[in-house]
């Protein structure tokens, strides 16, 4: 099954006038075996996601087989269960209460007779399990680090995909694991592999072609030995040399010449016997240069994207009017004074990028499904009248619980804009400047400052956890719906990932500040960065005018 790419661009999320991926085209032939190398950031993890049906790309199409991947936002569910996709890190996807859980999660997509299932499940664990650690019905979170890993590895073989895409895949792995699982991409019958990896020497060996990103953009397209050829361009794509062009240009400035593409140690050792014996002779010809193209020659330099106009406002006047929306907020005992708060608070968000307005709907939709709940619950109501059914729905009481439960909303998007409008280190100095005066009455301001401050700093890594988990769902899951979105059967595997994520992030965070003896009396903080400026008076000044408004329209 052939993969083709053509003109392939994905936009940032929050500014679309900069490209993650920028007129990507290539094809791929069944059973190769293609490296993707690039520096940090250069868009080898989005391009795998396109590829995996994951990530919709802004313009361009992709094909299987001559057919396309994508009809109306959706993905064709035949092609999808043809893909498989591992992410960097992939132990955290682990989420079932035992070994054979987890193959059954991944394997439930393809609906396979049972005897079949279980063929496949013996042959992953007997490729990836030489030392009989996974007992089906052992819990995932017994496992070593790389058992786990080796774990999640083997739930994506057991799928026996057309295309296996791999993202570091020997990230955190030891020797021998490596080895096997080189051993099974040789060993493959059928299929092709798109690696992306940083790990040179493991995997140019191996590859049929080489795949070279630079900011996006595909700068080199061709096979290993002529890659080789032309380490300059891996030097400005910021990629390290492989060993074999490393000891090529060593050796010679010793004046033993070999060739820079001879790829593994059994290539170069009688190469380098050949060049000791006949050393004192002629120079060889010079390898030749491969043509890069014309915008990776010359030098480039990204533009930064434009500044949010929230985040340039003093982070004091921000805590001011968040203040003032909250008590405002908190105040109103008529409709019409939250619908004036509510048309606040859509103005604060307005100039905020598009990621983030997209992202406030990762919170709002649980709270609201919350709400409806909660007034359904509330409205109910035992009649004892008889000849009429007991259970009934009190309006007034419904209406009451509506009410109260908007006012929280109201409160809460609040705190997310307010999270997203301002860094963490700005939260941190804007919060401790409004608690100064406390501060001479002895009060522990700084533990204070630092609890909230690190309370709104969860609100945005938990939407960004929640993304990140998301994708490997759908990827595992297969489910042939938009992109975002994630089915009911789906949430146990998306959940508890995303909590142990979440508590291995608090633990990390627990120890720095342990570390830095952050006690409430030594904080994390830098000199003071505040300034203000006219247009933070300025917001002062309207945050004043709609408090006296909602203050005048809370009766």
């Amino acid at each position: 099954m052939s993969i083709a790419l053509q003109n392939i661009q994905v936009n940032a999320p929050d500014d679309p006038h900069h490209f993650l991926l920028k007129d990507i085209s290539f094809e791929l032939s069944d059973g190769s075996v293609t490296i993707l190398i690039g520096h940090t950031g250069s868009g080898k993890s989005t391009l795998l996601q396109v590829m995996a049906g994951i990530m919709e790309p802004s313009t361009g199409a992709i094909s299987l087989d001559g057919q396309p991947l994508w009809h109306t936002r959706k993905v064709n569910q035949a092609h999808l269960l043809r893909l498989g996709l591992i992410f960097q890190f992939p132990e955290q996807q682990l989420f079932a209460g035992s070994i054979r859980g987890e193959f059954a999660y991944s394997l439930r997509p393809y609906r396979l007779a049972a005897d079949e299932r279980e063929r496949r499940i013996r042959a992953a664990c007997a490729d990836l399990d030489p030392h009989g650690a996974f007992a089906l019905e052992r819990s995932p979170f017994a496992l070593s680090g790389g058992e786990q890993r080796r774990l999640a590895l083997a739930t994506t073989f057991a799928t026996a995909p057309d295309w296996l895409l791999m993202d570091e895949p020997t990230a955190g792995l030891e020797a021998a694991a490596v080895r096997e699982l080189l051993r099974l991409i040789r060993g493959r019958e059928r299929g092709g592999f798109v690696i992306a990896t940083h790990d040179l020497d493991t995997f140019l060996p191996l590859a049929d072609r080489v795949l070279v990103l630079d900011r996006g953009e595909l700068v080199f397209d061709g096979s290993p030995e002529a890659l080789c050829r032309a380490p300059e361009l891996l030097t400005r794509a910021g990629v390290g040399l492989p060993s074999c062009v490393e000891a090529a240009q060593v050796l010679a400035r010793c004046g033993i010449a070999i060739a820079p593409d001879l790829l593994t140690p059994e290539l170069a050792a009688p190469a380098i016997l050949n060049a000791l014996r006949e050393r004192g002779s002629a120079s060889p010809e010079p390898a030749p240069q491969a043509a890069a193209p014309k915008h990776a020659r010359e030098a480039r330099v990204t533009p930064a994207p434009p500044q949010a106009a929230w985040l340039a406002l003093d982070p004091r006047a921000k805590w001011l009017l968040y203040l003032l929306l909250v008590i405002g907020t908190m105040q109103q005992q008529l409709w019409s004074g939250l619908a004036a708060s509510a048309l606040l608070l859509g103005l604060s968000f307005l100039g905020l990028p598009r990621s983030v307005i997209r992202g406030s709907w990762k919170v709002a939709v649980p709270f609201l499904i919350f709400m409806l709940l909660s007034i359904m619950l509330a409205g109910l109501e035992w009649r004892s009248t008889e000849g009429q059914f007991p259970l009934g729905f009190s309006i007034k009481s419904g209406w009451s619980a509506a009410f109260t439960l908007t006012r929280l909303f109201l409160i809460l998007m609040a705190g997310y804009w307010l999270a997203v409008s301002t860094t963490y280190g700005q939260l941190v100095q804007g919060l401790n400047w409004a608690l100064a005066f406390f501060r001479r009455m002895k009060l522990p301001v700084e533990s204070f400052a630092l609890a909230v401050s690190l309370l709104f700093r969860f609100i945005p890594l938990i939407l960004r956890e929640w993304q990140r988990f998301s994708a490997i769902v759908r990827a595992r899951g297969k489910a042939a719906i938009r992109p975002g979105m994630v089915r009911m059967r789906d949430i146990p595997a998306l959940v508890v990932p995303l909590l142990l994520a979440m508590f291995h992030k608090a633990e990390q965070m627990t120890v720095a500040m342990e570390m830095k003896k952050v006690d409430g009396k030594h904080q994390l903080l830098k000199k003071s960065t505040l300034s203000w400026r006219t247009k933070d008076t300025l917001l002062v000044i309207l945050s004043g005018v709609a408090f006296g408004v909602l203050m005048y329209m809370r009766d």
